[in-house]
């Protein structure tokens, strides 16, 4: 076990083992918060949620700690991350990180990670190897990073009160896949961040169509047009087969095309509407920008409301969700896999 001195007002204490047990892990874990509640710096421990974390093998270990560690101030939690190796046995690593208190007497906080790396036999029964480690009377939430699943996955999934993906991590072809993912879990559980980057612009439609103008035109429309980047497709398709769910609208075919998509979906009197999500305007453009519905010469142009969401608050708002409803996310979804023919 070793403790490193505070660097820039932190401490940090962390201790590693190879072939280890779980029970071995949890008494190593619960060894660091007890040193260093007993520290004359007054460190308290602040968490609000066990955060489970199963990365596909498709998710590289810089770009998930780069990640992990930007999340200590909006969500400080007990954070477990399950990742696989060839060898056949558990190592960990488990770790604490404090903030020092000042010298007038202000606590310093804490929040800890415990790092569980084992062959794919054990992921297979990683709730055990888990169960241990967690803090008692905190709800416990699982992110599944990437686009694979691990082997984690389905046993961790038992002990989640909510799912955290993002399905914007794909784009082009591979969007069917991801969005396959969500729909695979239990729906009612799951927090896609694509889905909630799409807030402000729901709202900014919702408005727009309160007008009565607005509502008739929506009963003839026949062209829908989205203009976003790449990073936000399955948002913009998610926005699409909102739209097209509280219209009453079928989605018949949903295909890449070019930098976007293209499909057709039925209006309830059977006529048809395309649908088309192109690249922005200009290259530089971020976000979804721009939203047209189109009914012969009349038209619905909406642009962006605010500036693309920056990501780190939208993953901190689906970690804070994890007993919050999504509403419109199922249907959405939904519509926009039966385009795709169910992916």
């Amino acid at each position: 076990m070793s403790a490193l001195a505070g660097v820039d007002g932190r401490e940090r204490s962390e201790w590693r083992g190879e072939d280890v047990s779980a029970a071995e892990v949890a008494e190593r874990l619960l060894a660091l918060n007890r040193e260093h509640a007993r520290h004359e710096h007054g460190h308290a421990a602040t968490r609000t949620l066990n955060l489970l974390v199963a990365p596909g093998d498709d998710v590289a270990r810089e770009r998930l700690a780069a990640q992990l560690a930007g999340l200590a101030d909006r969500h400080p939690s007990r954070t477990i991350v399950v990742r696989e190796h060839a060898a056949p046995r558990l190592d960990a690593h488990v770790a604490i990180d404090c903030t020092i208190g000042s010298r007038a007497g202000g606590a310093g906080h804490c929040h800890d990670m415990a790092l569980l790396v084992a062959d794919a036999e054990r992921l297979r029964h990683a709730d055990s190897l888990v169960r241990p480690l967690r803090v008692a009377g905190l709800p416990t939430v699982l992110w599944l990073p990437g686009l694979r699943a691990s082997d984690a996955q389905a046993p961790l999934a038992a002990l989640a009160q909510a799912f955290v993906l993002d399905s914007g991590v794909a784009s082009g072809a591979a969007l069917p896949a991801a969005f396959a993912r969500a729909a695979a879990l239990e729906l009612e559980r799951v927090r896609d961040v694509a889905w909630l980057r799409l807030a402000r612009w729901r709202r900014h439609v919702a408005a727009r169509f309160d007008e009565p103008d607005a509502r008739r035109l929506l009963e003839r429309v026949e062209r829908v047009e989205l203009r976003a980047c790449a990073s936000h497709q399955a948002s913009a398709l998610l926005l699409a087969g909102w739209i097209a769910a509280r219209a009453g609208w079928t989605i018949e075919r949903l295909t890449p095309a070019g930098n976007g998509w293209e499909g057709c979906a039925r209006r309830p009197d059977g006529g048809a509407v395309a649908l088309v999500l192109g690249a922005p305007e200009q290259p530089e453009r971020t976000g979804i920008h721009a939203l047209a519905l189109h009914a012969g010469e009349q038209a619905v142009a909406l642009r962006a409301p605010v500036a693309a969401p920056d990501a780190a608050r939208a993953f901190a708002a689906a970690l804070g969700m994890f007993d919050t409803a999504t509403p419109g996310y199922a249907p959405a979804l939904a519509a926009l896999l039966a385009g795709m023919g169910g992916a």
